[in-house]
């Protein structure tokens, strides 16, 4: 009752409808003139390229879907090449850390956050670096701007992450490493949106991430567990109920904040929904996910990984 209540309370569905049948499709030609190009350029293997075009363009949407919410919302422009790119940078960098094994990574990627260099030693690497400079040229930062900083605390927060692998982890812990990821890795996105931004309402987007993160593990539940992964769904640190009364909050937080809590909140409570479906589907599911090309297809199918060393990955 209380998953419906949230539902029936959200506003902004007709907004939300209007972007699955008419904004969504911006994204994947946005997708084919920023960020094709330097998969192209940096993958040669056809197989390879074909299944990092399917991933990145995957989350493109789906991550698209959230900015252009929060575009809407705080009422700044919604730039659909900044939003692709971001989010195939952060896809990209996520799948690194967490199945690459290269010596020295963690430190690189460190001083690339921080300003400094970063020789990349892998086609995949090349691409990263080629995705950070895109959205450097387009989107420049100050040296004072609060989103340098945030970035290498984001970044500590990934490398955290590692230990969600050990079932020992105590629940504090991992709902630590859940927030600092899911609500930093937000206001990072966020950021592209709105540079600068000010610290009340980093603050602010910083528990709308953490609630993102929460939903995105009842998500995958099925595939963490598989793959031994330790989430707060895992250890059922979370309940839907619980869910629904966190996105009613941060609700009225949006209204007394922006003005108005659409379409945002309609987008939290559809996750929500859709979360026991997810969970159900994806159980006994581990192959690779199917090519899919319409943005409605790919907003509500799996992302899938980069995984740097599988076969036919380009090193």
């Amino acid at each position: 009752m209380a998953v419906l209540r949230c539902a029936v309370a959200a506003r902004g569905w007709g907004s939300l409808v209007r972007f699955l049948c008419v904004d969504s499709r911006q994204l994947v030609p946005a997708f084919d003139r920023a960020v094709l190009p330097l998969v192209e350029r940096t993958v040669p293997d056809e197989e390879e390229r074909r299944r990092i075009h399917a991933t990145l363009l995957s989350t493109g949407v789906k991550v698209g879907f959230a900015l252009w919410g929060y575009a809407s919302m705080a009422r700044v422009p919604f730039d659909a090449e900044l939003s692709v790119l971001g989010s195939s940078f952060t896809r990209l960098y996520d799948d690194l850390v967490d199945h690459g094994d290269r010596a020295g990574l963690d430190g690189d990627l460190a001083s690339l956050f921080a300003g400094g260099s970063f020789r990349p030693q892998s086609r995949l690497e090349e691409l990263l670096l080629l995705l950070h400079d895109a959205i450097a040229v387009r989107l420049p930062h100050p040296p004072d701007d609060p989103i340098h900083p945030l970035l290498r605390e984001l970044h500590a927060f990934q490398l955290r992450s590692r230990a969600q692998r050990d079932p020992r982890i105590p629940l504090p812990e991992v709902l630590e490493i859940t927030r600092g990821k899911g609500g930093l890795g937000m206001v990072a996105l966020l950021s592209l949106l709105r540079p600068r931004m000010p610290a009340e309402e980093r603050a602010l987007l910083t528990e709308l991430g953490y609630v993102f993160q929460l939903l995105d593990d009842l998500h995958d539940l099925a595939l963490d567990r598989a793959e031994g992964i330790t989430t707060g769904a895992t250890l059922r640190a979370f309940s839907l109920t619980d869910l629904a009364a966190r996105i009613q909050r941060l609700r009225s937080r949006f209204r007394a904040h922006y003005g108005t809590a659409s379409p945002l909140t309609a987008h939290l409570a559809l996750t929500l929904v859709g979360a026991p479906l997810a969970a159900r589907r994806r159980t006994g599911h581990h192959g690779r996910p199917r090519p899919r090309t319409g943005s409605l297809p790919l907003l509500f199918s799996r992302a899938g990984n980069i995984r740097p060393h599988a076969p036919g990955s380009t090193r």
